[in-house]
């Protein structure tokens, strides 16, 4: 029968096969990028903050989360190397992609901006870390975004919806979702999906996501805007508590 999280969630995930040694703690220290591409009319500012954890090598589990880390931040796929390296690939991408292209005569000159920081908390025996991105690559306005990934600071493997599909019954998983949909009647004082709707919601795509972080005393699921509703809508968090875990 498959486990039940029945208290915090990070101590579900790693109740199995915990070794008794405390596993290397992370230093985090920024790594800090500023610079602006020009190129065929556009001018970018880019700035990075990345939370680089400064002893990585100290253990195989926070090698992987680093390199994890790394390749996130920066969007790169299969990126083995420095930050240093990587600020440079990323900078390198974005003015392949989005500056290629001369602007149109008599446009004028582009303005675009990229910001991108970071932070690591540790959390029991597991590492949050958290990405907040904004952006203006043209169109009627920029764009945002929360991303959370949730590391084994033993392991060093990553914990998403597979590994918890692997600890919850499908029923648990259900009721997760209909509890998620019950928190945003009651933040957003309605009562039903009807009154989602006139919110600004989607409720169809209402669902669990991978995007979440893990506090001492709960589990925080987090939507940027567009995923289940309007820009209007801006960020939605939902808070599930242990004690509502507990009970599912």
């Amino acid at each position: 029968m498959k486990t039940r999280i029945s208290l915090l969630l990070a101590a579900a995930l790693l109740a199995a096969g915990s070794c008794t040694k405390r596993p290397v703690q992370p230093r985090f220290g920024i790594a800090a990028t500023d610079t602006l591409v020009s190129r065929n009319g556009i001018a970018c500012k880019i700035e990075y903050r990345f939370a680089s954890i400064l002893n990585a090598g100290k253990s195989p589990a926070l090698t992987a989360i680093e390199q994890a880390n790394i390749g996130y931040f920066f969007d790169l796929e299969a990126f083995s190397g420095t930050v240093r390296e990587a600020a440079a690939a990323a900078i390198g991408q974005f003015a392949d992609i989005y500056l290629a292209d001369s602007l149109p005569t008599g446009s004028g000159n582009a303005e675009y901006e990229i910001s991108a920081e970071s932070e690591g908390a540790v959390v029991d025996t597991l590492i949050v870390y958290t990405i907040t991105q904004s952006s203006y690559t043209g169109g009627a306005h920029g764009m945002y975004s929360r991303e959370n990934y949730v590391y084994s600071l033993d392991g060093g493997y990553e914990i998403t919806l597979i590994t918890l599909a692997d600890l919850f019954t499908e029923a648990q998983l259900e009721s997760l979702g209909r509890l998620i949909r019950r928190k945003l009647y009651e933040q957003y004082d309605v009562r039903d999906d009807e009154g989602l709707v006139a919110a600004g919601f989607c409720p169809e795509y209402i669902a669990p996501t991978e995007n979440f972080l893990v506090t001492p005393e709960s589990i925080v699921f987090c939507y940027n805007p567009y995923e289940i509703g309007c820009y209007a809508l801006g960020s939605v968090e939902v808070e599930v508590t242990r004690e509502e875990l507990a009970g599912l």
